[in-house]
């Protein structure tokens, strides 16, 4: 079980600066910079997009990036704002647009970790447990049953394709995985395991 931050957005104005923080979650590093790529093309104007990030369970792989602004005075501050709250696979950007009035790099500091630690105060945060992606497939009247087991180990389907056999993605808790797999076993239908993902709970 993991803390998480919830996905949001907070606006925080210093000296006419505008520090606009957003948070994802996100299951692994490579998922940073989808993530920061599609806010420079949404804020094409901002002057800085710096962030800092915890892409693990245990908080060992963790990243933060200051995009041209002292060193020191905006990731990392960002960064420390999640590791003060525990979250894991939670990365925070915070978009600055310049007012026109320097703040100083300790003015900078203050400002980015004030934005990062609002944000998350403002949209909270979400206890996640690891769960299981699997692929099964079998024939309409076995689905039925396999449907039966998924609901009695709290599974859930995300996608179904109904074509000449049942295809469908399921999750389960990581722990229940074993029960689950001796259940396709015993009904003779096919699966595969396709990863794992952290799900609120």
């Amino acid at each position: 079980m993991i803390v998480c931050v919830n996905d949001g957005q907070k606006e925080l104005i210093v000296k006419r600066s505008r520090f606009i923080a957003i948070s994802r979650h996100i299951e692994t590093r490579d998922d940073v910079k989808p993530f920061i790529d599609g806010l420079k093309t949404e804020h094409t104007l901002a002057r800085h997009i710096c962030y800092g990030y915890i892409a693990d369970e245990k908080g060992d792989d963790f990243g933060y990036d200051d995009n041209g602004e002292p060193t020191g005075t905006a990731g990392k501050p960002i960064y420390s704002a999640l590791a003060a709250a525990e979250a894991r696979k939670t990365c925070i950007a915070v978009v600055r647009y310049f007012g026109g009035i320097k703040l100083g790099a300790g003015g900078l500091t203050r400002a980015y970790r004030q934005s990062a630690a609002d944000l998350i105060s403002e949209v909270g945060v979400s206890r996640a447990q690891k769960h299981t992606v699997c692929e099964i497939s079998c024939s309409n009247e076995a689905y039925k049953r396999v449907n039966g087991v998924l609901r009695g180990l709290n599974g859930t389907v995300e996608q179904i394709r109904y074509e000449k056999d049942v295809t469908c993605t399921a999750l389960v808790t990581a722990e229940k995985m074993p029960e689950l797999t001796k259940a396709l076993e015993a009904l003779k239908v096919d699966y595969k395991i396709i990863g794992e993902r952290y799900v609120a709970v």
